[in-house]
């Protein structure tokens, strides 16, 4: 067995660098709202340089350099909402972003991908399909296989061609260095996926029908397509993820009676292998030909199963050296010999290292909060409940350093609400805490990523137990001592703006005050949008989507209305505070002018803040900063620390 004591010691003086945890002053707001600094990391193929976005006063740039130091490139892209970067070739680093624009053959705007190919010798960019043999449509590229095509290094890209106002969903091959796209393969209106080799070869494809919700997978038979698999759902249809652990097998994941399944299909026969141990996995590992390599599981924690002896040795080696953190697996080098992964949790906002394992070392590449110190995260622990019902539940709990007993308490339900939180730094809950204010967040039922279960438990009980297992977890923390129940407020963003505003109207008494980010306030309005731009619910996955959480199939329901909180102003006891972006095309902004007009019409206090710009999701600093300042200021005022 090898010895990897000087992995460990090189992880510990990486840590030791890091501020010791013992100033008393609290870091400013804008330290916590502030965009990582430091931002996906990623390796080149023959794991010789890294690239990454780094941000600053000066503005946001791609970073491309050697792994000694020597910079290769810098890309500046202020003028763009930069995403992320993915080198294609150890000569060609990606940069992916998005734009906010009404697009060719639609009607409203929207966010749509934008890939940008640096040369890092030449210092060239081109970007990807701007030329190309037919008109694409670039809303949203399915995933790069990256390879070669005649022994040039290529792009293998998935997207929709629009062609007489038909759509197909095709796959491209784009020039590193001219961005110009080549038709590689036609789809047909109901193909939603392939799987692609890294020599070119489309060797699977998926189709499904909206209409009839049957959904095949299809093996590439010389011109011709072989059905495998057929499955017929109009809700939850099976998903192809790509290659398996061998070349001659298709990886599916699929909702069965039992619980969600991942299993191989042969390109043979069709045979079905059964993955035990993937059915939680939260993302597949692959090498560099595609293949499965592993899984990341995202438990109450995050780990890996990595199926190389060498390589799951090499992990279990990075997670002892850093006890206490997350670890998560950003990138690695074609042989899997250099691994990138980043590191959050106690004392620790979030960092990017780099393994080598050729040389046995860890090096720091950056961290993302360079403005936090150790004690400006506060420690997060998980905090298990019941419902009114019995149902067992948990959420993660974030205290401040100011005490441990009768804190005031804000709740923090997440989006989605098929999401989740995480017990790794979550800056939004980690400001609040460092006001003095414990902050829950609660995994209640309809969160996805902890089993089947709590998933479905949330099917039709939106705004019911789902809004009730919220009010259950600050009356467990209230008996347990942990809480001031005369001292908490309820605050989220989407999903959980919604249930922000249904704890001050549907389940009234619990809160003092509310902050609304980007909520839903009025169900029917809501499912008209969805309806107009998508069609009729039988048609319309995401209004399938809606209607199961909400529990109608009309949506125009009666029950919408009375499980709206614009509807339902006149219950209000406590402050709102609105916040939105105007370029929200997730939930329109006026969603939140409704539920404005609805209160001021009832008496009741209530502020809106439009967020200039800005979308759903944050992501520009100047408002993510004004919408944490903003919301700090209002639960202050009136749910004061101390």
């Amino acid at each position: 067995m090898r010895k990897f004591t000087s992995t460990i010691g090189l992880i510990a003086l990486c840590m030791a660098a890091i501020p010791a945890s013992g100033h008393a002053q609290t870091a400013p707001v804008e330290a916590y709202a502030a965009l990582p600094a430091i931002d996906s990391v990623a390796v080149s193929p023959d794991g010789s340089s890294l690239a990454y976005l780094r941000r600053g006063s000066d503005g946001v740039s791609v970073i491309a350099q050697a792994r000694t130091g020597e910079p290769l490139v810098t890309i500046d892209v202020s003028d763009r909402v930069a995403r992320g970067v993915f080198w294609a070739s150890p000569d060609h680093v990606v940069i992916s972003s998005t734009v906010n624009d009404k697009l060719p053959y639609t009607t409203k705007a929207q966010l749509y991908q934008q890939l940008d190919i640096v040369n890092v010798r030449t210092r060239r960019v081109a970007r990807a399909l701007r030329s190309a043999d037919k008109a694409i449509l670039t809303a949203n590229f399915g995933p790069p296989t990256i390879g070669t095509w005649r022994g040039e290094p290529v792009m293998f890209l998935r997207t929709y061609t629009v062609e007489n106002s038909a759509w197909t969903y095709d796959v491209y091959r784009v020039n590193l260095d001219d961005g110009r796209g080549r038709l590689h393969q036609t789809g047909a209106e109901d193909t939603r996926g392939y799987v692609v080799s890294r020599t070119g070869e489309v060797v699977a494809r998926s189709t499904y029908d909206d209409r009839t919700g049957l959904w095949r997978l299809l093996a590439a038979n010389g011109a011709n397509w072989r059905e495998l698999l057929s499955r017929r759902s109009l809700l939850d249809p099976p998903a192809m993820l790509g290659f398996g652990r061998t070349r001659d097998t298709i990886l599916v994941q699929e909702d069965r009676d039992e619980g969600p399944v991942v299993f191989e299909v042969a390109l043979s026969d069709g045979a079905e292998t059964v993955l035990e141990d993937a059915a939680a996995a939260e993302t597949i590992v692959r090498d560099s030909e595609g293949l499965m390599i592993g899984v990341g599981l995202q438990g109450l924690t995050r780990s890996y199963r990595l199926f190389d002896p060498a390589l799951q040795a090499n992990w279990q080696t990075l997670e002892t050296g850093l006890p206490g953190r997350q670890l998560t697996l950003s990138d690695s080098s074609d042989d899997n010999k250099v691994l990138v992964f980043h590191s959050e949790g106690a004392g620790d906002p979030g960092a990017a290292y780099v393994f080598d394992d050729a040389r046995r070392s860890v090096s720091l590449v950056g961290r993302a909060y360079p403005s936090l110190q150790p004690s400006d995260v506060g420690q997060v622990s998980v905090v298990r409940y019941r419902a009114a019902d019995g149902m067992e539940l948990f959420g993660y709990l974030t205290r401040p350093s100011t005490g441990s007993t009768n804190l005031p308490l804000i709740l923090m339900p997440h989006g989605g609400p098929a999401s989740r939180d995480s017990a790794g730094f979550d800056w939004w809950a980690q400001a609040m805490a460092s006001r003095g204010y414990a902050v829950f967040q609660p995994q209640f039922r309809g969160s996805d990523g902890f089993g089947h279960e709590l998933l479905e438990a949330g099917y039709g009980e939106y705004g019911r137990k789902m809004q009730t297992d919220l009010s259950d977890a600050v009356r467990h923390l209230a008996s347990a001592g942990v809480i001031d129940p005369a001292r908490v407020c309820i605050v989220g963003a989407s999903y959980g703006g919604y249930a922000a505003l249904a704890g001050m109207t549907l389940d009234s008494g619990v809160y003092r005050c509310a902050v609304s980010v980007a909520g839903v306030s009025d169900l029917p309005v809501k499912l008209m949008r969805e309806r107009q731009s998508g069609g009729q619910a039988r048609y319309n996955p995401a209004m399938r989507y809606w209607q199961r959480f909400m529990g109608v199939d009309d949506d125009q329901a009666p029950l919408l209305a009375e499980l709206s909180p614009s509807r339902l102003a006149d219950r209000v006891q406590g402050p709102i505070l609105l916040i939105h972006g105007r370029d929200d095309t997730v939930v329109p902004f006026e969603q939140s002018e409704i539920m404005a007009t609805a209160l001021r019409r009832a008496g009741k206090p209530v502020e809106l803040i439009a967020l200039n710009g800005e979308d759903h999701y944050l992501t520009f600093a100047a408002t993510r900063r004004q919408m944490l300042v903003e919301s700090l200021k209002f639960l202050e005022l009136h749910n004061p620390p101390n």
